[in-house]
């Protein structure tokens, strides 16, 4: 390689690098610190996707599946595939320097994209998030914690919502309450999460969403329960069918 020949392809390398390193740094600025709601079911490890948001690593499995958001600690760049890593969690309606707190709800996760081009621009790095994110206004419903058995049959079907259209209530059969986390008792610490539910026609939960998460590990202990609830089911005209309503799930210290 020639002199000339070896400064040019130095300072392409350069630039490349430069381009790379700003890209990194405007997505870490949209992006890092953020929630991002995932477009699939998390599963137990980490989570491989390529750039159409196909998914490379293996799916999540078991009796429940978990959706939600991904709270971005780190992000790192390379050419060929983009990381992030961080904790399911949920923002509370508690603020810290006018920040809403994050609850967080499992140990950091990572998932990974890998291109299958270069990308070289934000509005291309952001396409490919668009297809493993929901990045529209409607993300932040997307991002709250949401727990769905594997086999939901409701996901074919009119959920109804008790109250309307002449839907009468499901009927508790079976509701017991959650007990205090160690963590919560420790600090003498009372809240109400705030939830919605889907009841099939066979008067079992099949989806929880956590609209208010308590924290304290309280939310994980009142989504075991609620799992375990049972109906007689809503009937409309007559006629069971599921429907979706809102609950409180409440913890005091008597």
């Amino acid at each position: 390689m020639t002199r000339k020949a070896l400064i040019c392809f130095l300072a392409l390398f350069l630039i490349q690098t430069g381009r790379a390193q700003n890209l990194k740094d405007a997505l870490g600025q949209k992006y890092k610190n953020k929630l991002l709601a995932l477009r699939t079911p998390f599963s137990s490890g980490d989570q491989k996707f390529d750039s159409d948001g196909h998914l490379l690593s293996d799916p999540a499995h078991g009796a429940w599946l978990v959706y939600g958001g991904i709270y971005v600690e780190k992000l790192d760049l390379s050419a060929d595939t983009l990381r992030l890593e961080g904790p399911r969690g949920a923002l509370s309606d508690s603020k810290k320097d006018g920040k809403p707190i994050l609850i967080a709800f499992s140990k950091p996760v990572l998932i990974e994209i890998h291109f299958l081009q270069p990308v070289n621009s934000l509005d291309d790095a952001e396409a490919v998030l668009g297809r493993v994110f929901f990045l529209g206004k409607d993300w932040a419903e997307h991002a709250k914690p949401e727990f769905r058995r594997s086999n939901d049959r409701t996901s074919g079907e009119t959920i109804y919502h008790v109250g309307q259209n002449h839907t009468k209530f499901p009927k508790p059969v079976q509701t017991p309450l959650p007990e205090f986390s160690e963590k919560a008792r420790k600090a003498k610490y009372q809240t109400t999460a705030l939830m919605t539910i889907v009841v099939d026609k066979s008067g079992n939960v099949t989806r929880i969403r956590i609209d208010r998460a308590a924290g304290m590990d309280l939310d994980d202990r009142a989504v075991e329960r609620v799992k375990t609830w049972r109906f007689e089911p809503a009937t409309r005209d007559g006629q069971r069918v599921a429907v979706e309503m809102p609950i409180e799930v409440s913890f005091n210290l008597y």
